[in-house]
């Protein structure tokens, strides 16, 4: 759901609240409020802006004496450097500063995320490793955003926590198996009829055959091909398979391959966010 304009004037008048005069915007990062400053600017269009919006006093963002552009800060092709507000050339000043903080804000956000996946457990079959554990909307249609697209795009947990309630957890298999992709043909009683679907077919088998390499999964809907080693990837199977390749080309790249269900498939690749200890460790964190 987008952040709008109300919501962040009530944010900046819930700062001026708390502190006893109207927020500079470094008073209103370190209260730690959303929607983030960042996302404020992006919305109403400049810091006093806002704060002019919210009934606030507001500070001095534009002179007569602009002191000229530093060397290494680089604006798009539109902007003039003289016309921007102070709050916008602060932002371009400390671009790295910004990009670092917006970073640790995501990574602080995906580590609560992931506490919260872990405490409910995939409501079909319990998994509890958030590496496997999606958010999984019950209706689509009441589906603002996806979890990770917002945090990505600034939202903190308020935002967060009214997602979370629209959506069950379920892990990565058993989401497989609530939409069963598994290729038409396997269950058409007159076989394959062209090259693709004869390949998909034999793909599924295949992935039937050997079952996860990590686990006791043999369902083929929750199985998948892995490259051991990435350097000597040319292409997922599935594409090459969609993309018309030759049998002997995807025959070879299923060899380079382990199959693996897409639990462990998840975990091979998930990286946990790294959180800083005196950046707000997890365990401090209100839920």
């Amino acid at each position: 759901m987008a952040t709008t304009e109300s919501e962040c004037i009530e944010s900046l008048r819930e700062a001026a609240r708390r502190l006893g005069e109207s927020p500079s915007k470094a008073q209103y990062e370190e209260l730690g409020l959303t929607p983030a400053a960042s996302t404020i600017l992006r919305v109403v269009g400049g810091w006093n802006d806002a704060k002019e919006r919210a009934g606030l006093s507001t500070s001095t963002s534009r002179g007569s004496r602009v002191a000229p552009k530093p060397e290494g800060v680089e604006l798009p092709d539109e902007m003039s450097w003289e016309d921007l507000s102070q709050d916008q050339r602060w932002h371009y000043r400390n671009a790295e500063h910004n990009t670092e903080r917006t970073l640790r804000r995501r990574a602080r956000l995906r580590a609560w995320v992931n506490d919260r996946k872990r405490e409910r457990g995939c409501v079909d079959c319990g998994e509890s490793d958030p590496a496997c554990l999606d958010f999984h909307h019950r209706d689509s249609a009441e589906k603002e955003m996806a979890v990770t697209d917002l945090i990505t795009h600034g939202h903190g947990r308020e935002a967060l926590r009214r997602e979370f309630e629209k959506c069950d957890v379920v892990c990565a298999n058993c989401h497989r198996r609530r939409h069963d992709r598994r290729p038409a043909v396997v269950g058409r009683a007159d076989g394959p009829r062209t090259k693709r679907e004869r390949l998909r077919r034999w793909s599924h088998e295949r992935r039937a055959e050997r079952g996860c390499r990590r686990c006791s999964e043999t369902d083929p809907v929750c199985l998948q091909f892995h490259h051991s080693d990435p350097d000597e990837k040319s292409g997922s199977v599935g594409q090459l398979i969609s993309d018309g390749a030759e049998e002997s080309e995807v025959r070879t790249e299923v060899d380079r391959c382990v199959v693996l269900c897409a639990n462990c498939h998840r975990r091979e690749h998930f990286a946990p966010p790294t959180v800083e200890e005196n950046g707000g460790a997890k365990a401090t964190e209100t839920r």
